[in-house]
C-alpha cells in the first residue's frame, strides 16, 4: 500500500449538486428515498473523483449505496470495455447473497449485469462474465486458480465489513489477493492505475492504519455517532428470569444473541414453551443448513412480532427488518463482536434497546465494561498492534501453483504477493521448509513444483481458505422430504432424541454419514453439540473491568489466604496464562517441582505462598515460556489454517509477534501489587 496518510474528509456537498453528478444512477438507487443520508452525501463525491476510501458509518446508514452508486457511475457506465468491472467482497456467504437481492433490481433497472458467487452457488462464466461480481475472498481465490482472466478489466473493489477482515488470518489473506488482482490487471494493460478500492464499515479500530493496509492514498469519510444505546443489565440465575423479563419488555421484534449453538438451542426451546405471549420463535446459527438459515431470516424479516436466537452469524448485515430489541444472553468476548450485536437494533428508529442479560457477578462486570468502551468517543482507538501472518504465505504458495499455466512456481511469483514487510530471506526460508516437508519439490532452476504431499491435500481439503476448517460428523436431513437441516458432530444411533434447530427430534434412520430425523414429543436425549473455537477475553476487555471496580493502571490488588494469594491482574486470558507460567518458572529451582500457581481465568492467578511484588522482568525466561507454551497460545490467535506448516522459527516469531510481548513486558514492569482494600475484597471475591 502507499505510505502517504490518509486524508479525512469532512465537506458535505449541496444535495442538488451531488444529485446532477449521478445522472444515470440517481434513479436506480436513491429517487425512491427522495434524498441521500449523510455518509452518502459526503463518500460519494470522494468515490466518484476516483479517490480510495474507508467510509465509516452505523448499520443501516446507507454505505453499500454510497460505495456502489459511485463505482457504477464512474467505473462501469463510464466505461469503454466490457467483462468483470466491479468486485464487492464480503465475510459470508450469507451476506454475498442478502446483498445480491438488494443490488440486483437497481442494477438491472440500468442494464447492469450481476452475479453473486460462493459456496452455496453455481459457477461464474467466464464467457459471458458479469459486470459486478459479490462474492468472499475464499471465492475470489478459487476463481483466481481457474480463470484469472476474468480480473484483467476490473476498475474497482469494494471491502465491505472490513473490520470483521482485519487483524485476522483472512485481512492478510485478503491483502495477498489484492495483489493478486492488480498483478493479472498490469499484465493485461501496464499502463492503467489500480483499481480503485472503496472499504466499509460500522466500526474500524485505528482507521488510518487499517486504511492503509488496503488502500492506495485512502481518504477517509467517517461519521461520529450513530443511535443511542438504551440498556439494561438484568440478572439472570436461570433460563426463567430470561423468560420472565423478555415477557414483561414484550418487543414486536426481538433478536436473541447466545455464545455458543449449544446456548442457541437451549434457550429457544425454552422460550417456545416460556413465553407469555404469542410470537414464533426462530433458530439460527452455522451448522444449520444454508436454506433453513434463509428461510428463517426472511420469516424473521416479514413477521410483525418474532423472536429469533441466534449465534454470532447474525451480527454481520443481513436484511432480518427492523429489530425493536436487542437481546444478550451472556457478554461477547470482544468489544467488536459487541459494537457489531447492538448494532442490530433500532436501525429504524433513534435509539437502540439491549437488554444484557448477566448470568455472574463478572459477566454484569463485564457488560458494563463493555458498556462504557463503546459509550466513549475514541472507543476504537485501543486497538491490538497488527502483524502480518506468514501462515497465509503457505495458503498462498499452493494457490499460486494451481493458478500457474505451467506448474510451476517462482520466487518472484511469491514476492509480488507478499506484503512489502515480508522479507525475501523469509519467503526462500519457507519455500525450502515446504521442499523438506513434502509439500514442494524443485522444478526447474529457481522453480517449486507441487509434491507428493500437496497432492494428497488438494484431494482432501480446500485450498482457498484460511479459516480452520470444522471436521463433519455427519448430515442431519429431514427422515421424509429429504430436505437437509443441519450439521452434526457425530453419526447418530436409530431412536436417538436431539434439539435440533430448536425442536426436539428423533433419528429414525442412519446411513453411513446421514442421519434422518423426525419431529417427537417428549424428552430428549441430548442437544446437538458442536466444536466452538476456543475464545479468548482480550486485554482491552479485561482492563475495562478494572475500570469498573476503580483501579488505575498498573494496580494489581491481592486477596491473601491461609497459604497464598489470589493475585488479580485484570490482563485477560492469555497474557494471564503467559503471567503464570513465568512465575511458575522464576520460582522453581531447577530440579525441583513447580509450585501449583495456576491461572483462574481472565482476571486473577493463585499463587501458593505469599506475594509481595512480581520478581524481576526476565525476557528470556518469557520467551522460554511463549516457546513452551506456543501450540496452546496458537488456539487462540488466529494465526491461519497453515500455520503448523511453517518453518518452526517463523511460526515461533509468528506468534511472538501476535501476542505483542512488549505490551506483556510493559504491563509487568508498571504492575504493583498491593492488598485488596476491605471495599473491594466482596467484588474481587465474586469473580473467582
Amino acid at each position: 500500500m502507499n505510505d502517504q496518510s490518509p486524508k479525512r474528509n469532512s465537506v458535505t456537498p449541496d444535495p442538488r449538486a451531488l444529485k446532477a453528478s449521478l445522472p444515470r444512477t440517481w434513479p436506480a438507487f436513491f429517487a425512491g428515498h427522495g434524498a441521500f443520508t449523510e455518509v452518502q452525501r459526503r463518500a460519494i463525491p470522494v468515490i466518484l473523483a476516483g479517490q480510495d476510501a474507508l467510509v465509516v458509518a452505523a448499520t443501516a446508514s446507507g454505505k453499500t449505496e454510497a460505495a456502489v452508486a459511485p463505482l457504477v457511475e464512474r467505473q462501469v457506465l463510464n466505461a469503454s470495455e466490457g467483462g468483470l468491472r466491479l468486485l464487492y467482497l464480503c465475510p459470508t456467504r450469507a451476506l454475498v447473497r442478502d446483498l445480491y437481492q438488494r443490488l440486483a433490481p437497481p442494477l438491472r433497472a440500468m442494464g447492469v449485469s450481476l452475479a453473486m458467487k460462493s459456496g452455496d452457488t453455481g459457477p461464474v462464466s467466464h464467457r459471458r462474465p458479469p459486470t459486478v461480481l459479490i462474492t468472499t475472498p475464499e471465492s475470489t481465490d478459487s476463481l483466481l486458480t481457474r480463470m484469472p482472466r476474468l480480473f484483467a478489466p476490473l476498475a474497482a473493489v469494494v471491502l465491505d465489513e472490513i473490520h470483521l477482515f482485519d487483524g485476522s488470518a483472512r485481512g492478510d489473506h485478503l491483502r495477498c489477493l489484492l495483489r493478486r488482482l492488480e498483478t493479472i490487471r498490469a499484465y493485461a494493460r501496464p499502463e492503467r492505475a489500480p483499481a480503485q478500492r472503496v472499504a466499509l464499515s460500522a466500526t474500524v479500530a485505528a482507521p488510518e492504519a487499517v486504511a492503509g493496509r488496503y488502500l492506495n492514498n485512502p481518504a477517509i469519510v467517517q461519521l461520529a455517532g450513530g443511535r443511542a444505546l438504551e440498556p439494561a443489565i438484568v440478572p439472570m440465575y436461570d433460563l426463567d428470569d430470561l423468560a420472565v423479563a423478555l415477557s414483561r419488555r414484550a418487543a414486536r421484534k426481538t433478536l436473541v444473541f447466545c455464545n455458543t449453538r449449544h446456548e442457541v438451542e437451549q434457550v429457544a426451546t425454552f422460550l417456545r414453551a416460556s413465553l407469555t405471549f404469542e410470537a414464533p420463535v426462530f433458530v439460527h446459527y452455522s451448522n444449520l443448513d444454508p436454506g433453513l438459515r434463509r428461510e428463517v431470516e426472511a420469516r424473521f424479516a416479514e413477521a410483525s412480532a418474532a423472536l429469533c436466537v441466534s449465534s454470532s452469524t447474525l451480527e454481520l448485515g443481513i436484511d432480518i427488518g427492523s429489530i425493536d430489541q436487542v437481546t444478550l444472553v451472556g457478554p461477547p468476548p470482544t468489544i467488536s463482536s459487541f459494537w457489531q450485536r447492538i448494532g442490530r437494533g433500532g436501525r429504524r428508529g433513534k435509539t437502540t434497546r439491549v437488554l444484557c442479560f448477566a448470568r455472574s457477578p463478572a459477566e454484569k462486570l463485564r457488560f458494563g465494561a463493555l458498556l462504557a468502551m463503546v459509550s466513549r468517543p475514541d472507543h476504537t482507538k485501543s486497538a491490538p498492534g497488527y502483524r502480518f501472518r506468514p501462515a497465509v504465505l503457505v495458503q498462498q504458495v499452493f494457490s499460486l501453483l494451481k493458478q500457474s499455466p505451467t506448474g510451476g512456481l517462482r520466487l518472484a511469483d511469491l514476492r509480488r504477493v507478499a506484503p512489502d514487510e515480508v522479507q525475501d530471506d523469509s519467503l526462500q526460508q519457507l519455500l525450502k521448509h515446504l521442499v523438506a516437508t513434502g509439500y514442494l519439490t524443485p522444478g526447474r532452476p529457481r522453480e517449486w513444483r507441487a509434491g507428493p504431499k500437496l497432492h494428497e491435500l488438494s484431494d482432501q481439503h480446500e485450498l482457498y481458505s484460511n479459516i480452520g476448517s470444522e471436521e463433519l460428523g455427519a448430515t442431519i436431513i429431514d427422515a421424509y422430504s429429504g430436505r437437509p437441516i443441519g450439521r452434526g458432530d457425530r453419526p447418530r444411533r436409530q431412536g436417538e432424541t436431539l434439539l435440533v434447530g430448536g425442536r426436539s427430534v428423533e433419528v429414525a434412520w442412519q446411513d453411513r454419514y446421514q442421519v434422518g430425523v423426525q419431529p417427537v414429543r417428549g424428552g430428549i436425549d441430548e442437544v446437538m453439540r458442536f466444536h466452538t473455537a476456543p475464545v479468548a477475553i482480550p486485554l482491552e476487555v479485561a482492563q475495562g473491568v478494572a475500570e469498573q471496580l476503580g483501579l488505575q493502571a498498573g494496580q494489581l490488588p491481592c486477596l491473601p489466604d491461609e497459604r497464598g494469594v489470589w493475585l488479580f491482574h485484570f490482563w485477560g486470558d492469555l497474557y494471564g496464562d503467559l503471567l503464570a507460567a513465568s512465575l511458575r518458572a522464576y520460582f522453581t529451582p531447577e530440579g525441583e517441582e513447580e509450585p501449583l500457581i495456576a491461572a483462574w481465568n481472565e482476571f486473577c492467578l493463585y499463587v501458593p505462598f505469599p506475594l509481595a511484588a512480581l520478581p524481576p522482568y526476565d525476557e528470556a525466561l518469557v520467551k522460554a515460556q511463549v516457546e513452551r507454551l506456543a501450540a496452546y497460545f496458537g488456539h487462540f490467535l488466529e494465526l491461519g489454517r497453515f500455520h503448523t506448516l511453517l518453518p518452526p522459527e517463523q511460526a515461533l516469531q509468528s506468534v511472538i509477534e501476535q501476542l505483542e510481548l512488549p505490551r506483556f513486558e510493559t504491563l509487568y514492569r508498571c504492575a504493583t501489587l498491593q492488598e485488596a482494600k476491605a471495599g473491594l475484597q466482596e467484588a474481587l471475591r465474586a469473580l473467582l
